[in-house]
């Protein structure tokens, strides 16, 4: 019963969690790479440099360089193909990070990123756009 408790107190916390400053998320993000998941299938990874710079990789291989700003109370991403911004509320810390979009298709759920995990990888492209990468 304890342990039920426990958990229920545990969940209202994080769900009644703030989303991360862009401070906070570029202390957490600078100089790694983070690997997500939705619905506990891979999604993609993104690799963080200086200057909020970055290069996203989808499961297919397709790489894209981009910028992330803070636009309160969402980490926004813009790409070098024009796309985005593309606005997601993180909440959580590197052992528990959740990315919710906050775009709200029509009827349909918002799109919702666990942290798979956090390393310091170097992101590889294999797809079309195979090679390209930011650099620093």
């Amino acid at each position: 019963m304890r342990v039920l408790i426990l958990c229920a107190i545990f969940a209202a916390g994080a769900a009644g969690a703030e989303p991360l400053t862009g401070k906070a998320f570029d202390a957490l993000s600078r100089g790694t790479t983070l690997h997500f998941s939705a619905g506990g299938q891979p999604f993609g990874s993104e690799q963080f440099f200086d200057g909020q710079r970055t290069v996203w990789r989808a499961e297919d291989g397709r790489c894209i360089n981009g910028k992330w700003r803070y636009e309160a109370p969402a980490i926004c991403f813009i790409y070098d193909d024009g796309s985005g911004p593309f606005c997601w509320k993180m909440e959580g810390d590197a052992r528990s990070l959740t990315a919710t979009s906050t775009r709200d298709p029509e009827g349909e759920a918002p799109l919702v990123l666990q942290l798979a995990r956090q390393d310091h990888s170097e992101i590889l492209c294999t797809g079309p756009l195979f090679g390209v990468a930011f650099r620093p």
